[in-house]
């Protein structure tokens, strides 16, 4: 396998919403499932028994029922191999009660040494095949600038060799005769087959964001793309590419002399990406007021979902009296565009938020924070409601506690700046519940990979990392 030159690739799930959404209590997903993994009611770690294991990303990638549903997940982990700027893939697939799935790799696991510097995204195609995508070495090795890279499992957890003839892809959308920095920070398998990215290529004077979708057998041309620039002489630090709608909906963030984000609805032509001339782009930010908005300074979009055709969910972070601050936009796109923002206060400086997912009206993200003063990053879990007839979101008084709730995992002992655990992802399954899943980090260093449902039985410990295992 040629060296994968792997990117930042942050994946968000979008959810059209059931046509069951409103005969379900919104309450029971902030309710963690005692049916799952009962040994630690309602959430599963995932352990991949390798020394000093670092995990980023993961993912629950893929689910049928909950009579044979399967979950994968995706992870980066820390092989402890001779360079220490090279990390492995984690894979594992749990059934839908938590139990390891012994099917998959016999042991329900593997790692893969790929020669990778990032695993940071993942997505399971038509088929079933799992598509992992971050960053690998570039001319000047692990510690210099980075490649794109893009490696394919079986449905089983085995290495896909019709895949680029090797089961993995190393290319370059910049100048391939210079050493540029590049990253994926998006990846989504298509309806199609074919994977769509997202990301930047630095060309020595400014990061150029762009999306493209490459073929489903890994050849390294991509098929058609879209080329965001750099504009207001600012760079791209963020992008974010779905398929959704029967169209592509991509985000971007230029930061510069007016940090603001993008939005862009696109359509597949022939050669390349066409933004759709009525819908994009339109400015988060950057000194543009959005009717009904809030006031926003550096505006992130993070995800999307759609809550029905011409009616979408985003959430971001602002900045907002020096911290940061999430927030849900719900654009709809009609004879006018409307567009309401509806600031979500969580009372603390956020790191991040997920991307949203949505069932029926409820619409749910997880917003990771830093306490201030010395307390360990976690997540807090917001519901919200869209209103059938338009306008923006509120909170849910029926989810979790005035509309929040917290991510919590037990640890043998309790400790605020040693224990911390994390939501990366939401999802929601095929029976209608809630999954989260993201990182624990115990005895300062060591983390696995938690994964949670809410949706059934069993009522949420609010309290953060006090609960005895």
């Amino acid at each position: 396998m040629r060296l994968l030159r792997l990117l930042c690739v942050l994946h968000f799930a979008v959810a059209a919403a059931p046509a069951l959404a409103g005969s379900i209590a919104i309450d029971r997903y902030s309710e963690l499932d005692g049916t799952f993994n009962s040994s630690i009611p309602g959430r599963v770690p995932v352990l991949f028994d390798q020394s000093g294991t670092a995990f980023t990303d993961i993912g629950v990638n893929a689910f049928s029922n909950p009579q044979d549903g399967r979950i994968t997940s995706v992870a980066q982990v820390d092989i402890n191999n001779a360079d220490a700027n090279l990390v492995g893939i984690g894979l594992a697939r749990h059934l839908y009660t938590g139990a390891i799935d012994t099917s998959f790799q016999g042991t329900g696991k593997r790692v893969k040494d790929a020669a990778l510097t990032a695993v940071v995204d993942a997505c399971v195609d038509p088929n079933g095949r799992i598509v992992v995508a971050g960053m690998t070495p570039g001319a000047n090795g692990s510690a210099g600038n980075k490649d794109l890279a893009l490696v394919r499992f079986n449905a089983d957890g085995s290495d896909d060799l019709t895949f680029a003839g090797d089961g993995g892809v190393a290319f370059s959308r910049g100048d391939d005769a210079v050493d540029h920095d590049e990253a994926i920070r998006d990846v989504d398998c298509l309806a199609n087959g074919n994977l769509l990215i997202a990301g930047w290529y630095d060309d020595g004077d400014a990061r150029f964001g762009f999306v493209a979708e490459m073929p489903a057998d890994g050849t390294p041309q991509s098929l058609r793309s879209y080329n965001f620039g750099a504009s207001n002489g600012g760079t791209a630090a963020f992008i974010s590419a779905a398929e959704i709608d029967s169209g592509i909906v991509a985000t971007a963030f230029l930061t510069g002399t007016s940090a603001h984000g993008k939005v862009f609805f696109l359509s597949p032509g022939p050669s390349n990406y066409v933004a759709t001339a009525s819908r994009s782009p339109f400015d988060v930010g950057g000194g543009i007021t959005i009717p009904k908005c809030l006031s926003f300074a550096e505006p992130q979009l993070f995800g999307v979902a759609m809550l029905a055709p011409g009616d979408y969910v985003f959430s971001g972070i602002r900045k907002t009296g020096g911290i940061n601050s999430p927030f849900v936009m719900r654009a709809q796109f009609g004879e006018q565009l409307l567009v309401n923002c509806t600031a979500v206060d969580n009372g603390v400086d956020n790191a991040y938020v997920t991307p949203p997912v949505a069932l029926g009206n409820l619409v749910v993200i997880a917003a990771g924070f830093q306490p201030f003063g010395s307390g360990p990053l976690t997540s807090r879990l917001s519901g919200l409601i869209a209103p059938a007839n338009g306008g923006a979101l509120t909170t849910s008084s029926e989810f979790g506690v005035a509309g929040l709730a917290q991510w919590s995992y037990p640890y043998s002992s309790a400790s605020a700046n040693n224990n911390r655990s994390f939501v990366q992802r939401l999802y929601i399954d095929p029976a209608y519940s809630l999954m989260a899943v993201g990182t624990r980090v115990w005895n300062g260093n060591d983390s696995d990979v938690a994964i949670a449902r809410f949706g059934s039985t069993g009522v949420f410990n609010n309290s953060f990392e006090t609960v005895d295992q």
